[in-house]
């Protein structure tokens, strides 16, 4: 979870970017935070998303909390019930905490 000088630099951030956003808006906007359990890098990482390619007047909060850099992990018998093969082209093989997974090489493009 965020810090409160992170999550006061993030709504800081966005508050210099949309200066007509209400000091309410910040306020929920914690708190969803908190509820979603987004970590500092991923808060960090929403707003950026949002200052540089929000393309109206005023965000919503769900415009910060739907940014998601989370990729799904698949096993080895997903990949081979969904393709019927391992390894498949679509797929990249990564090692986690010691198991390995697969990941949509599309997911990781869409997520850079």
């Amino acid at each position: 979870m965020p810090t409160k000088d992170e999550l006061k630099v993030a709504t800081n951030r966005l508050a210099i970017a949309f200066p007509k956003m209400t000091s309410e808006f910040f306020v929920l906007l914690t708190e969803f935070v908190i509820k979603h359990d987004f970590t500092a890098k991923r808060l960090s990482d929403a707003v950026n998303h949002v200052i540089s390619n929000f393309q109206y007047k005023e965000p919503n909060i769900s415009d910060i909390i739907k940014f998601d850099k989370r990729v799904k992990l698949h096993t080895y018998n997903e990949v081979y019930i969904a393709t019927g093969q391992v390894p498949h082209p679509d797929f990249e093989k990564r090692e986690i905490e010691g198991k390995m997974y697969y990941i949509r090489k599309t997911d990781l493009l869409n997520n850079e």
